[in-house]
């Protein structure tokens, strides 16, 4: 308490010399250049606030008259723009497919390889399982089947004359009109009871025993066409191969002919 009246009287003694002008004063210069002094802000320090007192807000950042192009525009987020929010976010553009290379497109744009064709007529259908197995292993064969009847004889004869007795009168009266080389057909089948007058390998001998007949007046005979199933056979396939399947076929089945024919 003693120190603090002392430190009370020391400041109005000194207060009481300063208006009585027994303390030196500065200078009107002096105090001018002071005021002229310009303020040196990398000197400046803020200190901090007295208990009670607002601090002042702090300055915003500066912004760059040109933001670059690569950061939007930061926008309010209490307030987001209806427009921006109802467009659908940019989906990402999809690659462009790749392109061919020069060996893809040559094969492209190339035609495609031409077909070699290899036919095989009147062949056994017996034989069709074999032939069908000789193209395993060769790439790009393609096989075509084709079955029909083949004639290979033709015979001329009476009808079947309903019994073995009616046939035989019949023979008889063909004999001696003088027709020869007749016989009575009497295996079970269609023409039981019929009458052969001659079997042929040609169609023109056939049309010839015909034409006998007629002469020696001997009415109702017609020909008979006797046929037998056989099969057609057609390979298609790449030329680099052709030769080879052709080659197989030759040395498996020597008795077949190998024919060309249009792709």
């Amino acid at each position: 308490m003693r120190l603090l009246i002392a430190l009370l009287l020391l400041v109005n003694a000194l207060l009481l010399a300063m208006t009585a002008g027994l303390l030196p004063r500065p200078a009107p210069e002096a105090v001018r250049a002071t005021a002229e002094q310009p303020l040196r802000p990398d000197r400046l320090r803020i200190l901090a606030a007295a208990a009670g007192h607002d601090v002042a807000a702090p300055l915003p950042p500066t912004v760059p008259a040109n933001p670059p192009a690569s950061e939007p525009p930061a926008r309010d987020n209490a307030a987001p723009d209806s427009a921006s929010a109802a467009e659908p976010a940019p989906t990402a553009a999809e690659p462009p497919p790749p392109k061919p290379t020069d060996a893809a497109a040559a094969a492209a744009a190339a035609p495609p390889a031409p077909l070699s064709c290899l036919r095989l007529a009147e062949v056994d259908p017996k034989l069709l399982p074999a032939l069908k197995e000789l193209p395993q292993g060769l790439s790009g064969v393609q096989i075509q089947e084709r079955t029909s009847e083949k004639p290979t004889s033709w015979r001329v004869v009476l009808p079947p004359q309903g019994s073995a007795a009616a046939a035989n009168r019949r023979l008889e009266n063909l004999r001696q009109a003088g027709v020869d080389d007749a016989f009575v057909i009497r295996d079970p089948g269609p023409l039981q009871w019929g009458i052969s007058l001659g079997l042929f390998r040609a169609q023109e001998s056939a049309e010839k025993r015909m034409a006998e007949l007629r002469d020696k007046n001997v009415k109702g005979a017609q020909v008979v066409t006797r046929t037998t199933p056989v099969a057609e056979l057609v390979y298609r396939c790449p030329s680099s191969v052709a030769d080879d399947l052709r080659q197989r076929i030759q040395t498996r089945f020597p008795q077949l002919s190998v024919d060309a024919c249009p792709p």
